[in-house]
């Protein structure tokens, strides 16, 4: 009987908890109507110090009256941390909070793993045969699935009745996982967790660092611990750092260990990572949509700029984020299309030189030329570019390239990011450039144009991903079916703009 896979091979010394374990924390303020309900007044919540830095807002409801800090568009703790936004709500929607215990789901889920550490049930593999539904394990004993069971169950949610009615829903997606449905143990397993998180919740990079979007508390990651191909155990991300610099997680590692938490990122990869399903936060007064995120970041936008592409990214330091257009007319917006995503500089945003005022992004690091970050706030577009034909139709301006096109970037030259044509013979007035031919599609964001400032950076285009889409030096990467119909869409006369922003788009 598999339930995951032994892992006694990996030195004992390396399962180190947290460097600061020391740290008391602070309570629960409402009452959790979850698992363990013994251990709830020992429960300690942090606000995760590689999240500190935001943005983040606070959502302040008053039934049952509390606040909530969200990151990444996550609740991950309590709180009102001076300075950040406040958003007011009279309560969560029952989607948010299944147990309708006043604490949203994503942070329950949290609670609850926090609560299966304090349990430290033993790690003991076996089959046995259980009720249906809401059954569960002896709480002094489990496997590393059944941590994951138990934070959800706390939440309100019987992840034993959701495998066991998503397997009969749909046979076809565990074909080769499952043989016969079995509601004692299908839920219990790695394996079949894996197509059921696939199929409902929101899939993330694996990346442990959080390049392209940070791991937040409650994420439940899937890892190999065998160094082959499938993944063999899940765990919790916590919201305590290890030795290593990486968030603990949450987990029961095997034969010989009881639940706890465990700084495993540093030699364990993440093959999957999972998300609750974002939900709209019911009864919001301000603060929803592009204008909520806009009004929260201080950037305002002239009346008469009627298209809007909208890239947000979760942190100043994120690599990865989100595209959506919208038509504005007044304080209306309409979305055109789906959100998609995008990358964005491997140091995430820096406050560029647009249309905006810099001030209004007081908070985050300054754009300078070379430091990997793709510019924040408002800007107007230009020309579209690449080598060969125009590939979209529209009225969108388009300037098919060669190899003397450049678009200068040494700092020093007196045609510091401007358009320029390289000279046929002898030496440029300029001793770096980028070559326009090397963009296959590009369209130019009018970034420190107007006037240009030395240093504060050049060269900045939304353009196709080169290699494996990973970040960019301080560009922005679109899929090309995307990038083709964002230039079919974009119309001169709607006078568009990029606004690029830290902060997510509340729904």
């Amino acid at each position: 009987m598999s339930f995951g896979r032994s892992c006694n091979w990996i030195p004992l010394c390396v399962l180190a908890l947290a460097a600061d374990a020391g740290a008391a924390g602070y309570r629960v303020p409402v009452k959790d109507r979850g698992v363990f309900s013994d251990l709830d007044d020992k429960v300690r919540l942090h606000v995760p110090s590689w999240l500190a830095k935001g943005p983040a807002l606070v959502l302040a409801t008053s039934r049952p009256k509390t606040e909530l800090l969200l990151v990444a568009g996550v609740p991950v703790a309590f709180g009102s941390p001076k300075g950040w936004p406040l958003l007011r709500a009279t309560r969560l929607s029952r989607e948010n909070d299944a147990d309708g215990d006043g604490i949203p789901d994503a942070l329950d889920l949290l609670i609850g793993a926090k609560k299966a550490a304090l349990n430290r049930a033993a790690y003991t593999e076996g089959y046995r045969r259980l009720p249906f539904p809401g059954g569960d394990m002896p709480r002094r004993i489990g496997v590393c699935t059944d941590v994951v069971i138990r934070a959800l169950r706390n939440a309100g949610h019987d992840l034993q009745a959701l495998v066991h009615r998503d397997i009969r829903r749909a046979p076809r997606a565990y074909r080769g996982v499952v043989r016969k449905p079995d509601a004692s143990i299908d839920h219990r397993r790695v394996r079949t967790l894996l197509p059921f998180f696939g199929r409902h919740w929101r899939r993330l990079p694996a990346d442990p660092d959080g390049r392209a979007e940070p791991l937040v508390p409650g994420d439940v990651v899937f890892l190999n611990t065998m160094g082959d191909a499938a993944p063999d155990h899940i765990g919790v991300v916590s919201d305590r750092l290890g030795p290593s610099g990486r968030p603990l997680i949450i987990n029961n590692w095997t034969v010989g260990h009881r639940t706890a938490e465990m700084d495993l990122l540093s030699f364990v990869p993440i093959t999957h990572r999972f998300r609750l399903p974002a939900r709209p936060l019911q009864n919001i007064r301000r603060g929803r949509g592009p204008a909520g995120l806009l009004a929260r970041r201080g950037v305002s936008l002239d009346r008469a700029r009627r298209q809007v592409v909208l890239v947000s990214v979760p942190l100043w330091s994120s690599s990865g984020g989100e595209l959506r257009r919208y038509l504005r007319k007044g304080r209306r917006w309409r979305q055109i299309g789906p959100a998609v995503r995008v990358r964005v500089g491997s140091a995430g945003l820096g406050r560029g030189r647009g249309l905006h005022e810099a001030s209004a992004l007081a908070d985050g690091p300054v754009k300078r030329e070379g430091d990997r970050r793709s510019p924040a706030g408002v800007f107007a577009l230009g020309t579209a570019l690449g080598p060969g034909p125009r590939p979209y139709a529209g009225r969108w301006p388009w300037r098919r390239v060669d190899s003397r096109d450049r678009l200068v970037d040494d700092p020093r030259s007196p045609q510091y990011n401007t358009w320029q044509r390289a000279p046929l013979e002898g030496r440029p007035p300029w001793r770096s450039a980028e070559k326009l031919s090397d963009y296959r599609l590009a369209l130019r964001v009018k970034h420190n144009t107007d006037p240009v400032k030395p240093g504060a950076g050049s060269a900045i285009f939304i353009h196709l991903p080169v290699g494996q889409n990973g970040p960019t030096v301080g560009c922005t990467t679109l899929q090309r079916r995307r990038l083709v119909e964002l230039l079919g869409w974009l119309r001169p006369d709607l006078r568009p703009v990029l606004v690029q922003l830290p902060g997510v788009v509340l729904p």
